[in-house]
C-alpha cells in the first residue's frame, strides 16, 4: 500500500477525486490536501500512468504542513 496526496488548489484536484472515488480508494480530506492510499497492482498502476506528475508520494518521515 503506498500513500499520496493530491492538493487542493491543483488544477486537477477533482478529476483525481473522481478516479479516487471511482475505484473505492480510502482517503482522508484535510484543508490544503488530500491523502488516500493505492493498493499494489492494477490499480496504481493505472494511477501512476494518469496522475505521477500530479500526485507525490507521501513519505511519514516528512513535514508536509508547510507544503
Amino acid at each position: 500500500m503506498r500513500q499520496y496526496c493530491v492538493y487542493t488548489r491543483d488544477p486537477k484536484f477533482l478529476e483525481v477525486g473522481r478516479w479516487l472515488t471511482a475505484n473505492d480508494i480510502k482517503l482522508e480530506l484535510h484543508l490544503n490536501r488530500t491523502r488516500f492510499w493505492i493498493p499494489e497492482g492494477r490499480v496504481l498502476t493505472e494511477f501512476l500512468l494518469k496522475y505521477s506528475d500530479t500526485c507525490p508520494q507521501i513519505e511519514e518521515a516528512q513535514d508536509y504542513a508547510t507544503l
